[in-house]
């Protein structure tokens, strides 16, 4: 008999090696070019497998972008800024996001190329700041705002934050790198922190 706790540990490995499969076939094909039958050979399962673990294709693709942006390591970082320094605190969180968002940059433009291409197919783009992600993060702006440290609403602080790091990501080459610079991303900061009147 397999111990309960090797049971888990087993179906865990290959849960993350379908999303890691799935991943690295997105980022080729795309979303409409993927075969979940190409996904479960990358992984070394079989197709029934990947279908047991997620049950579709759609949400196999949620779970690969949800599993893409680290949340357990975003949630973390939340938890541990401590909101005396909200400068020092985003630009923390920037840092983090950028970093991440750069890892998966791929897999992001291949979004952006499919919801050009068929709008209507991406009724919410979980791609652009992942639902749970932007839930932290606007949960964090409620308690600025709430301690009238900042000001607006903390949901589209969240989005608009998000956004301004996500373009720094995907249009790296309108700042000449190729590289991310915590210079650059700290002026982001900045920016958002102060907007550009003086």
């Amino acid at each position: 008999m397999i111990a309960p706790n090797r049971a888990h540990a087993g179906t865990e490995e290959t849960r993350t090696r379908i999303l890691n499969a799935a991943r690295e076939v997105f980022e080729r094909n795309g979303t409409r070019g993927t075969t979940t039958r190409e996904v479960a050979e990358r992984a070394g399962v079989n197709e029934a497998t990947l279908f047991r673990h997620f049950g579709s294709k759609a949400a196999l693709l949620a779970a690969m972008r949800e599993h893409a942006c680290d949340l357990a390591a975003f949630r973390e970082l939340v938890a541990t800024v401590s909101g005396d320094d909200v400068h020092a605190d985003l630009t923390a969180i920037a840092q983090s996001a950028v970093e991440n968002m750069y890892r998966q940059r791929n897999l992001l433009c291949i979004s952006l190329v499919e919801e050009a291409a068929d709008p209507d197919a991406y009724d919410a783009p979980e791609w652009r700041v992942p639902s749970q992600v932007r839930t932290l993060l606007a949960d964090y702006f409620a308690q600025r705002v709430s301690e009238q440290r900042l000001a607006g609403d903390p949901e589209f602080l969240a989005c608009t934050f998000m956004g301004i790091m996500f373009q720094y990501v995907v249009a790296r080459k309108l700042w000449s790198s190729h590289v991310i610079d915590p210079t650059i991303v700290g002026r982001l900061v900045d920016v958002f922190l102060n907007g550009v009147r003086r």
